[in-house]
């Protein structure tokens, strides 16, 4: 997971919420399908992030399970699972996980924005209405 999907998504929101005289009528026509593509992302942003947490919890025990094997001395479950939480791997899902916390907040920002384009495309046509006038 990279940095760069968050800002590919803050690049295709720019086009999808560019909003002016001209396009007005197309923004509003395509509004539901936009909707749908970004709440679909955050869906799956937060799918991606239960199986990682999934694949964390597996990572975790199979790691403490060999420390625990390898081990000179005897040690508790407890111990082994948190020796390893500094593993690379867990290091990497952690990542992962934080990075997709932050793909979520921003859709999530942005099913809110989307909401209320409408409101926003309304005042656009009462002021052109206004400067016609």
């Amino acid at each position: 997971m990279k940095v760069t999907l968050l800002e590919d998504y803050i690049t295709e929101l720019t086009q999808d919420i560019y909003i002016d005289e001209f396009n007005m009528k197309d923004v509003q026509m395509k509004l539901p399908a936009i909707k749908h593509k970004w709440t679909g992302r955050l869906i799956r942003a937060k799918i991606q992030i239960e199986e990682n947490y999934k694949n964390r919890y597996i990572v975790i025990n199979e790691l403490a399970d060999m420390l625990e094997k390898e081990s000179p001395v005897t040690i508790s479950h407890t111990l082994a699972k948190k020796k390893v939480e500094d593993h690379t791997k867990v290091k990497e899902l952690n990542q992962n996980i934080k990075h997709l916390k932050l793909i979520v907040e921003f859709l999530e920002k942005t099913e809110k924005t989307l909401s209320s384009i409408t409101f926003d495309i309304k005042n656009l046509i009462e002021i052109i209405k206004l400067e016609t006038m």
